[in-house]
């Protein structure tokens, strides 16, 4: 994980995870990741709510593995729309 990357790497990293939950056969939240990736590959920003609805998954990836969840939106947090911008800490803080 390296917080340098850019914006575009970071979109294409995110999109690479998905593609590969995509392939899961027992993936039950098919239709929020293929909807998540379509606002990817389109230059949209996706939500903090779609974001949390697949962190998990994102947590085992290796070159995730020791990061908590706070580290990971942080890391992705130029591809997410949060409520208020003003209020990214709190509102991090609040609900991981």
């Amino acid at each position: 994980m390296n917080n340098n990357q850019t914006i575009e790497d970071k979109r294409q990293i995110l999109i690479h995870f998905l593609n590969i939950y995509l392939s899961k056969k027992e993936l039950k939240m098919k239709g929020l990741i293929r909807n998540v990736r379509g606002l990817l590959e389109k230059d949209q920003p996706i939500t903090i709510k779609q974001f949390l609805a697949f962190i998990k998954f994102i947590e085992r990836e290796k070159s995730f593995k020791g990061k908590d969840r706070d580290q990971i939106v942080r890391y992705f947090s130029p591809l997410i729309k949060f409520p208020k911008e003003e209020f990214i800490n709190e509102y991090l803080y609040n609900i991981l």
